[in-house]
């Protein structure tokens, strides 16, 4: 009996406390209050905040208990004076107000996971940007009940926040995402009327985690990422960053159809040296060789950087090489020298068409089909001075493999040429070289 008396005791203690912190009327008296509520009303009902703001702050200091109205009205008041007033002190002021009337919502009406979930967390974020405030707030919401979808959304939107600033690792993320998961499905088993907003959080949440995290060797995965971002391209199919985020996050997922619609979309949105050569590296592999040259040409046009644009006349030169049009080939070469004066590839790739030109300019053996090498020669030379290991390696080993097939000294003489004299090649190539032998 002794500790049941001391139970009530303690509870008429805290109901005494409560509602001396929140009285149901101004001094007590319910003919004070009656007035100032009426006008209140009157005010607000009118959408006139400023005159009812002096109502409903009298209402809120002497007589936070009267309804939770109050608070739920005080709320959509303070916002208002926040968002209209250009006084930094003010509007600090009335944030202040905002935060701390959202504590006496909770020790004068409770409903506690509800104001820290849907109420205060949303206004610190808003008000004051303090995410480690908004999470602790969300934090004790979810811990208290779980019930609102809202307040299990917008603290996983903060751990996403905190993991792009890295102030949290994926192993932190992902933990904290299976956790809410739960939590959410647990609550869509219930099957009761709030069941859809379950729903509809945890899609929320899983968009966040798959953009981030998804696993692209995982069918699954591809399966939700490519759903997610085929609704944003069909929503948005010509606008430039939307395009560009598909694009980047299906990459590994998306399939070659999808692929190359999304890289013809970003060439013609913004034509680039970059989704040129991948577009066009597609079409080669596809045989469409037409179409990757007149994507290289169009990416040309709109290249700045002189390398750039010096790799992509390389590329149509190769182009015109493998048709065999050499002529053409060495013109796009040159052409790329003239923006990259020592691209070691150009100098390797002319080498190569006056070494493959015995034929072109001559029976094919002898003499006449010999001299071709001459140019080819000056070409590979050339190469080994300007390339990186590998042209140089490269250009070596084809100025040690055509060696063998130079005119002799005696074929030379016998032509009454001298070694190193100038000596100009006629044919296709029609370019000044000099006399070398084997």
């Amino acid at each position: 009996m002794k500790k049941i008396a001391i139970i009530v005791f303690i509870f008429a203690a805290f109901l005494n406390a409560k509602a001396n912190n929140c009285p149901k009327h101004i001094d007590g008296d319910s003919l004070k209050t009656a007035p100032v509520y009426f006008y209140y009303k009157q005010f607000y009902k009118k959408h006139d905040f400023e005159k009812a703001y002096p109502y409903w702050r009298t209402l809120y200091d002497k007589a936070p208990g009267l309804s939770s109205i109050i608070f739920y009205e005080g709320e959509e008041i303070l916002k208002e004076k926040i968002e209209k007033t250009t006084d930094a002190t003010l509007k600090a002021k009335y944030t202040d107000t905002l935060l701390e009337m959202y504590d006496k919502w909770i020790v004068c009406h409770g409903n506690e996971d509800f104001v820290l979930g849907t109420k205060k967390a949303q206004a610190i974020i808003t008000y004051k940007n303090d995410v480690p405030a908004a999470k602790q707030a969300l934090e004790k919401s979810i811990q208290i009940s779980s019930r609102y979808p809202l307040a299990i959304r917008t603290y996983f939107n903060l751990l996403n926040y905190e993991y792009g600033a890295g102030q949290i690792t994926e192993d932190a993320l992902t933990k904290k995402y299976n956790e809410l998961v739960a939590i959410l499905d647990k609550n869509i088993a219930k099957n009761d009327s709030y069941k859809s907003s379950y729903e509809d959080a945890k899609k929320s949440i899983d968009e966040i985690y798959i953009q981030n995290f998804a696993n692209k060797e995982d069918p699954s995965d591809c399966a939700k990422l490519m759903e997610i971002y085929m609704k944003k391209y069909n929503e948005k199919p010509n606008d430039l960053a939307t395009v560009e985020n598909v694009y980047n996050k299906t990459k590994g997922c998306a399939d070659s159809a999808f692929n190359v619609t999304l890289l013809q979309k970003l060439n013609q949105l913004n034509p680039n040296y970059s989704y040129a050569i991948r577009l066009a590296n597609i079409y080669m592999k596809s045989n469409k060789e037409a179409e990757a040259y007149t994507l290289y040409e169009n990416a040309i046009k709109n290249e700045k950087d002189s390398s750039k644009i010096a790799g992509l006349y390389l590329l149509l030169a190769n182009m015109k090489t493998d048709k065999n049009d050499f002529e053409t080939a060495r013109t796009l070469a040159r052409t790329a020298l003239q923006y990259e004066p020592n691209n070691a590839r150009a100098y390797l790739l002319i080498g190569y068409l006056y070494a493959s030109s015995g034929k072109l300019c001559g029976p094919g053996v002898g003499f006449q089909s010999q001299i071709v090498l001459w140019p080819a020669f000056d070409n590979f030379r050339k190469a080994v001075e300007y390339g990186d290991d590998d042209v140089k390696k490269e250009a070596s080993n084809l100025l040690a493999t055509y060696k063998q097939y130079l005119p002799t000294i005696t074929e030379v003489n016998a032509k009454k040429l001298k070694v190193g004299a100038p000596y100009t090649i006629k044919c296709w190539i029609n370019e000044e070289t000099t006399v070398q032998v084997k």
